[in-house]
């Protein structure tokens, strides 16, 4: 888990490790900028407490929210915040319930000793973890008849995994200390993708990247709901929504009715999807819906942005090639470029020239005026252009 938070933000009059303050200002961490130290000696002797999660966030009290995050420098729109590695593992099946036989001891005891791995300070922080009023009775029902036999210390410790983890696959209930700590809000400043391992033996890595430049002290916060049109356009069925799926009032700026215009272009965007057909024939007219909806994307401030402007240009990229819009293709081209170098994607020029490759070997269907024939619609069906390495 980060720092806490200190007033002010960070106190740079106080060393961390030995408390002794001076009224110069003192070196702030250079990997974190959330704590300061009065000298080499200090840092290097507080390194294996801090040095396990040296990261550029720090804890604080929101209120009416809990406790949260926010950023202990200025983070720039793409910049990745960090990678949180898993800290505990348990096996559930497809509707997330922990998969236990004979009272849940074999699923109790994996618990217990992945907690009594953990590095002593990740330790200390799963303890300080805490479950959501909102959702106790959920967590004490089902912790009172799946685990019958275990002691209170022990439901304690179940219901903190529980309540604090997410389903990863549909197979296993992953806790990320840092990733548990990220509030919500429908205009998010930040967003957070399962990283696909590379190998069998590599772990689920959870990285938090920003989709906006955010500033000292400001709140890191993402979009708990995947889909944009999920809750439809109107702000109360919104946050009845997001109470009954998630078990919170949502305070967010734009359900506080301080971000004007959204519930507007969400309507249109909704009325597009709408006209989009499932099995299209006119590829011209198809093309300009997801033209139109791509524009929109852009002007949203509600849901998980990098992904729906991802979403939009695969959309846009498909149809315009199907549609034999050449200009169309180019402007899709053009935005996914400047959307990649935006977020800092390290592999942005590799993944264009993918692209442009993978479009060349259909460069003389494009250049037609021929209708698309099935093996072609197949192909640009079958693929996702972006090809991201984040799990969608």
């Amino acid at each position: 888990m980060p720092e806490f938070y200190l007033e002010p933000l960070t106190d740079r009059h106080t060393c961390f490790k030995c408390e002794k303050t001076v009224k110069k200002k003192l070196l702030k961490c250079n990997g974190c900028h959330a704590i300061t130290y009065c000298g080499v000696e200090c840092q290097s002797a507080d390194w294996d407490r801090h040095g396990w999660n040296c990261v550029p966030v720090m804890v604080t009290e929101f209120p009416g929210k809990g406790r949260g995050l926010l950023a202990a420098k200025d983070i720039k729109k793409g910049e990745v915040i960090f990678i949180d590695e898993p800290v505990i593992k348990l096996p559930t099946d497809a509707q997330g319930n922990l998969r236990v036989v004979a009272g849940g001891s074999k699923a109790l005891k994996s618990l217990k000793d992945q907690i009594d791995n953990m590095p002593s300070e990740a330790k200390l922080q799963f303890h300080k973890l805490f479950i959501p009023e909102s959702q106790l009775n959920l967590y004490n029902n089902y912790v009172r008849s799946t685990f019958a036999g275990a002691s209170p210390s022990d439901r304690k410790l179940i219901k903190l995994f529980l309540s604090n983890s997410q389903l990863i696959n549909g197979c296993e209930n992953i806790l990320y200390l840092n990733s548990a700590l990220v509030n919500h809000s429908c205009a998010p400043n930040a967003i957070d993708y399962g990283l696909t391992p590379k190998t069998k033996d590599e772990e689920f890595t959870a990285e938090l990247r920003a989709i906006k430049d955010i500033s000292k002290g400001e709140e890191i916060v993402t979009c708990y709901f995947p889909d944009v049109k999920k809750y439809g356009s109107i702000s109360r069925k919104r946050k009845t929504g997001i109470k009954k799926d998630f078990l919170f009032d949502c305070k967010c700026p734009v359900c506080l009715g301080k971000v004007p215009g959204q519930e507007k272009l969400l309507k249109k965007l909704i009325e597009m999807h709408s006209k989009l057909n499932p099995t299209p024939s006119d590829w011209k007219k198809e093309a300009r819906i997801c033209d139109g909806i791509f524009d929109l994307t852009t002007e949203l401030y509600i849901g998980r942005l990098d992904l729906d402007k991802t979403k939009a240009l695969d959309a846009l990229l498909r149809t315009a090639h199907l549609a034999r819009d050449r200009a169309l293709v180019r402007k899709a081209m053009d935005k996914w470029r400047q959307h990649s170098e935006e977020n800092m994607y390290e592999d942005t020029d590799e993944r264009c020239e993918a692209l442009e490759e993978r479009l060349a070997k259909w460069s003389t269907e494009l250049k037609s005026n021929r209708p698309p024939e099935r093996r072609e619609i197949d192909f640009f069906f079958g693929i996702s252009f972006s090809d991201s390495p984040h799990l969608m």
